[in-house]
């Protein structure tokens, strides 16, 4: 069984942490809750704090748009007559191509 499973199972909780935080990193940490897969801001703070893995949320809007620029790359490297003496075209598109791959949306 791996963490993430763990970390899913209905397990009740019944013992509280209170922690201290200003005004200002309570709202911190509810915007990284947010933006990561954890349902509410004590699950992430739990699995932080545990070391189980936390994914940051990924919309399909940023991966097409990824996907676009990856497209004008390529449209300004059959503009320059498929020339790409210095590998800046080649590169780029690696490097597009290795970010859609980290967040695991390769298609």
């Amino acid at each position: 069984m791996t963490a993430r499973q763990k970390r899913h199972e209905k397990i009740h909780r019944d013992q509280h942490l209170s922690v201290r935080l200003t005004a200002d990193e309570k709202q911190h940490l509810k915007e990284m809750a947010q933006r990561s897969d954890a349902r509410n801001a004590s699950e992430f703070v739990r699995s932080a704090a545990m070391g189980y893995p936390v994914k940051s949320v990924v919309t399909h809007e940023a991966i097409n748009e990824l996907r676009r620029l990856g497209g004008l790359v390529k449209h300004l490297f059959l503009e320059e007559g498929r020339q790409d003496p210095d590998g800046m075209y080649l590169a780029t598109l690696q490097e597009l191509k290795a970010a859609i791959h980290r967040l695991g949306r390769d298609s």
